[in-house]
């Protein structure tokens, strides 16, 4: 009998540019993510400014 993965709870929510619960994040990292996020939205084809 196959179970599903546990969902994250709403408390735990997973960061969709760098795939880490958003509870695990400090600050700068949260405006880092916010800001790749927006680029990303803005250039989805551009790499959201990675070089």
């Amino acid at each position: 009998m196959m179970t599903e993965p546990p969902k994250p709870s709403s408390g735990d929510e997973i960061c969709s540019m760098c795939r880490r619960p958003k509870s695990k994040h400090t600050n700068e990292e949260m405006l880092a993510c916010s800001k790749k996020l927006q680029e990303f939205k803005k250039n989805p084809t551009g790499g959201a400014g990675i070089e």
